[in-house]
C-alpha cells in the first residue's frame, strides 16, 4: 500500500478548489491517466487538471457547492485504487458569520458542522460572529465548511488556515496586488523607466506607473514580495511608500474582523431598516390612538377606508423593511428550526393576513371587520429598532477587543540599504530594521538596537509606568515609543507577536461556552418550538372557550369576536417571547469580561476558566519568579576595617571578570554604578570552581601597587590560607542561618568583606497572600528549593508552615495538585517555569506568569501579562463579577418569559381583565434583550487593584 497525505484550498473566489495528495517518494509511478479516469467518474465533479510528479500528484478540481464535501471523495477513489491515505492533523479554522439574529441561528449552525464527517470541534459565538472549527481537511476542507454555512443562509468570511496555505500550480491563482506612492517623478520617461525596472523583478506579473499622480500598481504573485518593489524604486532615488496591498489573505481577515466587531455595516443597515420603518409606522400609530380615543371615524365606510389607508403603509412595512425577518424565518425553516425571526414572521405575519383577509371581506359585505394593520408595522417597527439597538450594544462589548486590534500601526518604517520604505504592518518581516519615531506605535516586538527612550506599555501589559528602553531592551508591538526615536529589530511577527497572542486569546475564550451556556443553547433549541406549540394552543382555549361561551361577553370590547379575542392572545404571546435573552446571558458577559482582562493584563483562554476561577478556594504557588523576582539581590553587605569603599569597588570589579549569575549578582548589587574595566589591569585572574575566584590587579591611574583579591565561599578562603576574623565567620553564619547565599571578599590576604545574596519575595507577595487567606483561599507553597529556604520565603510572605512543600521535583508538583482535587479542592495553580507545566495543565486552572517560558504559558488557562501577583486578585475579582452577572443575566432571561407568557397568553385575564397589546408585548420583547445586554456592559466599570494597595500592607 502507498501512503499519500493531503492538502486542500482554494482561490478564495468562490470557483476553483485544489487539492493535493503527496505520494510517498517510494511507491511506483501512478498512471495519470487512471487518476483522471477515477476522479472524472465522480458525479457532480469537473475535474480540469491532474499532474502526476515523482513526488505527488497535484489536482485542481472545479464544481459548484455541494452538501457533501468533496475531499471524502477523493479520498474514497484513491483509496480505491490502492492508496493508504494517511489522515492529516486536525487544523484549526477560524470563520466571520453574519446574519445570525439569536442564539438559536448559532446552536443550529453548531449542531450542523458537528454533525459533519471529519470535523471534531465546533464553537460558534452568536455575539461575537464567530466560528472556531477543528476538523481534518483531507475529509472537510475549509471551503466545504464555509459553503455549508452559506447554505444554509449566512454570510461567511474564512481565514486562511495550516491546511490550505499550499497553493495551486502557478497561474491558476489571481495575483496579490498592491499600490505604491512614489514621491519625486519629474517626467513621464521617469515614470516609464520605473515601470520597466519594477516588471523586470523575479515575481512581478505587471506593473503600471502613473505620473500625474504618482501612484504604482503592481500584480505579484506572492506579497512578500512588495517591500522589495519598494526598495528597487528607492534604489532609483525616489521616496516611497506602500499605500494598499490586495489578496493577503491574513492581513483581509484581520479587516473584516474588525469591521465585523464594529458592526458598522450592521449598524447602518438596521438603523435604515428602523428609521424607514419609523416613518412609515408613525401613522399608523396615529390612526390607532385617533381610533381608539374618538369617535370622528365612527361609521362602516369610514373606518373601511382607514383600513386600506392602514393596508397601503403597513404593506411595505412588513415587507420590504421587515422582509430580513421572513427571508431568515424561511431559511430556517428549509433545515427545521426555528428562531427568534420565525416569532416575529409569524406574529406580523397572521396580523398581516388576517388583516387582509377581513379587508377582502368588506368588500364584498361592505360590513366593518377588525383589523390588525397597525399591529403587523409596528410589530415590525419594535423590532428593527431593538435590532439596531442590540446592534449598538453589541458593539460596546467588543470595544477592548477593537482597542487592541487598533494598536497595531498600518504601516511601518523600514530602513534599508537604499533608505527608508513606509510598508504596510503586515508586510514586515523577521530581521527588518525598523525605524519607530516618538509618538509612534511600535508595530511588531523586537529588541531596540539604538536609542533611548520611553515605551508605554499600559495597552498591552496593564503597566501603568513607563519602560525605559535602550540597546538590547525587548519591545511589544503596539506599545507607543513616547520620547525619541528607536531602530528595533523586528524578532516576532504575525502570530508570533504577544499582541496577535492576546488577541487570539481572547477570541478562543470567547468561542469557548462554560457548562451554563451550553445548556442555554440546548434550551433555547426547544425554547422556539415551545413557544409556537404554546401559543397555537392558546388561541384554540381561547376560542374554544368562546364558541361554548365559557367566560362573559363583556370581557370582550365592543364588536370584537371569538376570533378575534382569541387571535389577539396569541399574536401577544408569539412575539412576547424572548430567545435571544437566553443566548445573550453568557456570550455577551464574556466578552466584555475578556477584552476588559485583556486591557488590564489578563488573558483568559476559556470562558470555562472564569466559573472554575469563580469556584476555586485552593491556590497553589511555585517560589522562584512567582512568590520571588526569580533573580538573586544583594540584601546585606558589611565591610570591616579602613577604606570599606576601595574594598567594595575592588571585589565588584573582579565579580564583573566572571559570568557566573552569583558574580554578576554581586557586581550588580555592591557597585551604584559599575565601575569602567580601564580603572584597573588584570595581571592575573583564575576561577575555582564551586568556591570563587581570585585576581590580582593594578590600579591605571595614578599608578599603584599590585593588589590581590579573593572572592568566594569560607571553604575558598580555607584554601587560600586567607585570614578570617571571627566576626566575619559569625556574620556569615548567621546569614547562612536566614537561607542567603553568602560571599567573602579578601584583600591581602585579610577577609574584609561579607555580601549575602537573596532571591526576595516580590514586594507584593505578602500583601496579595494575606488578602487571599482573609478571604477564605487556602494557599500552599510548592517548590523545588530546599527546606530552610523554602521556610524562610513561606515566613516571609505569611503562607503557614504545614502548608509548604519543599525539594519536589515537576511531576511531584502535580502530585500535590492532584491531591488536593481528590479532597475536593477546585484548585489554581500558579508558576512560570518549564518544571511547572505539569502542574499547571493538571491544576482546574493554571495560570502563568507573562515572564515565564512558553512551555508554562501554553500549558496554562491564565497568563498575568504584567507578572504582578496583584493581578490574581483582579482575575479573582473579574470572574466573581462576570459569573454573578451571568447568572443575573439568566435569572431576568427566565423570569421575564416565565412572568411574560402567562401575562400574554390570557392565563391572568379572568383575575386582572388586563390583556397585553401585541405592540406592548414586542415592546417588552425588545426591553429584555437590551436589559441582558446593558448587564453585560456593566461588567466594564471593573476597577483593579493596584500594587501599591498591597506593597503598605507587606
Amino acid at each position: 500500500m502507498t501512503s499519500v497525505a493531503h492538502k486542500a484550498g482554494d482561490d478564495g473566489g468562490g470557483g476553483v478548489r485544489w487539492y493535493e495528495f503527496r505520494l510517498a517518494a517510494t511507491s511506483p509511478r501512478p498512471s495519470q491517466s487512471a487518476l483522471e479516469r477515477a476522479l472524472s467518474s465522480l458525479s457532480g465533479v469537473s475535474v480540469l487538471g491532474v499532474s502526476v510528479r515523482e513526488e505527488d500528484a497535484a489536482i485542481v478540481v472545479k464544481t459548484p457547492w455541494t452538501s457533501e464535501p468533496l475531499g471524502r471523495r477523493f479520498h474514497d477513489a484513491i483509496v480505491a485504487l490502492g492508496y493508504d491515505v494517511i489522515a492529516d492533523a486536525p487544523v484549526e479554522s477560524r470563520f466571520i458569520i453574519e446574519g445570525m439574529t439569536c442564539a438559536s441561528c448559532a446552536a443550529r449552525i453548531e449542531s450542523h458542522v458537528r454533525s459533519l464527517h471529519g470535523v471534531e470541534k465546533a464553537s460558534v459565538n452568536f455575539s461575537a460572529m464567530t466560528a472556531l472549527i477543528v476538523h481534518n481537511p483531507q475529509l472537510v476542507s475549509a471551503r466545504d465548511l464555509r459553503d455549508e454555512i452559506v447554505g444554509m443562509g449566512y454570510q461567511v468570511k474564512l481565514r486562511r488556515t495550516p491546511g490550505s496555505t499550499r497553493r495551486p500550480p502557478a497561474g491558476s491563482l489571481s495575483p496579490v496586488e498592491g499600490k505604491l506612492t512614489i514621491v519625486g517623478l519629474s517626467s513621464a520617461e521617469s515614470a516609464a523607466r520605473v515601470q520597466a525596472c519594477v516588471r523586470r523583478l523575479s515575481g512581478v506579473r505587471d506593473c503600471l506607473v502613473d505620473f500625474s499622480t504618482g501612484v504604482c500598481k503592481v500584480a505579484l504573485e506572492r506579497e512578500g514580495l512588495l517591500l522589495s518593489v519598494g526598495e528597487t524604486i528607492a534604489s532609483m532615488g525616489y521616496a516611497v511608500s506602500v499605500s494598499q496591498l490586495e489578496g493577503a489573505p491574513d492581513a483581509v481577515f484581520v479587516d473584516d474582523m474588525r469591521e465585523a466587531l464594529e458592526r458598522t455595516g450592521e449598524i447602518a443597515e438596521q438603523k435604515e431598516r428602523f428609521v424607514g420603518a419609523a416613518v412609515l409606522a408613525t401613522p399608523l400609530a396615529l390612526i390607532m390612538l385617533l381610533m381608539a380615543t374618538t369617535n370622528v371615524m365612527a361609521g362602516s365606510r369610514r373606518m373601511i377606508f382607514l383600513d386600506f389607508v392602514q393596508l397601503a403603509i403597513s404593506t411595505p412595512i412588513v415587507f420590504h423593511y421587515g422582509s430580513v425577518f421572513f427571508v431568515h424565518a424561511w431559511q430556517s425553516l428549509r433545515h427545521g428550526v426555528f428562531t427568534m425571526d420565525t416569532l416575529v414572521a409569524i406574529g406580523s405575519g397572521c396580523s398581516y393576513a388576517y388583516s387582509l383577509g377581513a379587508c377582502i371581506m368588506m368588500l364584498l359585505t361592505q360590513h366593518h371587520l377588525a383589523t390588525y394593520f397597525d399591529a403587523a408595522g409596528m410589530l415590525i417597527a419594535f423590532m428593527l429598532l431593538g435590532r439596531f439597538l442590540e446592534a449598538r450594544a453589541k458593539r460596546s462589548t467588543s470595544d477592548a477587543l477593537i482597542e487592541l486590534m487598533n494598536l497595531v500601526p498600518p504601516v511601518s518604517i523600514v530602513v534599508t540599504a537604499q533608505g527608508d520604505v513606509t510598508v504596510p504592518s503586515s508586510l514586515v518581516e523577521k530581521g527588518m530594521r525598523l525605524r519607530v519615531l516618538a509618538g509612534d506605535r511600535i508595530p511588531v516586538d523586537g529588541t531596540v538596537v539604538e536609542g533611548i527612550s520611553d515605551v508605554d506599555e499600559q495597552m498591552v501589559t496593564g503597566e501603568a509606568v513607563p519602560k525605559a528602553v535602550r540597546p538590547g531592551s525587548a519591545v511589544i508591538g503596539g506599545t507607543t515609543n513616547m520620547t525619541a526615536m528607536l531602530l528595533v529589530d523586528a524578532n516576532k511577527i504575525g502570530e508570533e507577536t504577544m499582541l496577535s497572542q492576546i488577541l487570539r486569546c481572547v477570541q478562543e475564550a470567547q468561542n469557548s461556552k462554560p457548562e451554563i451556556q451550553r445548556i442555554a443553547d440546548r434550551l433555547a433549541t426547544y425554547f422556539v418550538p415551545f413557544v409556537i406549540s404554546f401559543s397555537v394552543s392558546v388561541f384554540f382555549v381561547w376560542l374554544f372557550l368562546g364558541v361554548f361561551k365559557l367566560y362573559p361577553p363583556a370581557w370582550r370590547g365592543g364588536g370584537e369576536t371569538v376570533v378575534m379575542f382569541a387571535f389577539e392572545f396569541f399574536i401577544a404571546s408569539v412575539v412576547a417571547a424572548c430567545p435571544c435573552a437566553l443566548g445573550l446571558a453568557t456570550p455577551t458577559a464574556i466578552m466584555v469580561c475578556t477584552g476588559v482582562g485583556a486591557k488590564t493584563g489578563l488573558l483568559v483562554k476559556s470562558g470555562k476558566t472564569l466559573e472554575a476561577v469563580h469556584h476555586s478556594r485552593c491556590i497553589v504557588f511555585d517560589k522562584t519568579g512567582t512568590i520571588t523576582n526569580g533573580r538573586l539581590e544583594v540584601v546585606f553587605k558589611r565591610c570591616w576595617g579602613g577604606d570599606a569603599d576601595a574594598v567594595v569597588k575592588l571585589v565588584g570589579f573582579v565579580e564583573q571578570l566572571s559570568n557566573h549569575p552569583v558574580a554578576k549578582a554581586v557586581a550588580g548589587g555592591i557597585l551604584a554604578a559599575p565601575g569602567p574595566a580601564e580603572a584597573y589591569d588584570v595581571v592575573y585572574s583564575k576561577t575555582h570552581s564551586g568556591l570563587g575566584a581570585e585576581a590580582v590587579v593594578r590600579r591605571k591611574n595614578p599608578a599603584g601597587a599590585e593588589v590581590r583579591v579573593h572572592v568566594g565561599n569560607l571553604a575558598l578562603m580555607r584554601e587560600a590560607k586567607i585570614e578570617v576574623p571571627l566576626e566575619v565567620e559569625w556574620t556569615v553564619r548567621q546569614q547562612n542561618s536566614l537561607a542567603r547565599t553568602t560571599i567573602v571578599g579578601a584583600v591581602d590576604g585579610v577577609a574584609r568583606l561579607v555580601v549575602a545574596l537573596a532571591d526576595q519575595p516580590k514586594r507584593e507577595a505578602a500583601g496579595v497572600l494575606h488578602f487571599l487567606q482573609q478571604e477564605g483561599a487556602q494557599v500552599l507553597l510548592v517548590t523545588g528549593d530546599n527546606k530552610s529556604v523554602a521556610a524562610h520565603v513561606a515566613n516571609a510572605v505569611g503562607i503557614p508552615p504545614e502548608n509548604v512543600y519543599a525539594e519536589r521535583l515537576p511531576t511531584a508538583k502535580a502530585d500535590i495538585v492532584r491531591q488536593m482535587q481528590s479532597e475536593g479542592h477546585c484548585v489554581i495553580f500558579v508558576g512560570d517555569g518549564i518544571n511547572d507545566s505539569p502542574a499547571l495543565a493538571q491544576a482546574d486552572v493554571g495560570i502563568a506568569l507573562g515572564a515565564g517560558t512558553q512551555i508554562a504559558i501554553e500549558a496554562a488557562d491564565v497568563v498575568l501579562v504584567s507578572n504582578s501577583l496583584v493581578d490574581i486578585l483582579n482575575l479573582r475579582a473579574l470572574s466573581i463579577t462576570t459569573v454573578r452577572r451571568i447568572y443575573g443575566n439568566f435569572f431576568w432571561a427566565f423570569g421575564y418569559n416565565f412572568c411574560i407568557l402567562p401575562f400574554a397568553s390570557g392565563m391572568l385575564y379572568p383575575l386582572i381583565h388586563v390583556r397585553l397589546p401585541p405592540i406592548l408585548a414586542s415592546a417588552a420583547m425588545v426591553c429584555s434583550s437590551l436589559a441582558v445586554l446593558l448587564s453585560s456592559l456593566s461588567i466594564r466599570c471593573f476597577k483593579p487593584y493596584k500594587a501599591d494597595q498591597f506593597i503598605e500592607q507587606a
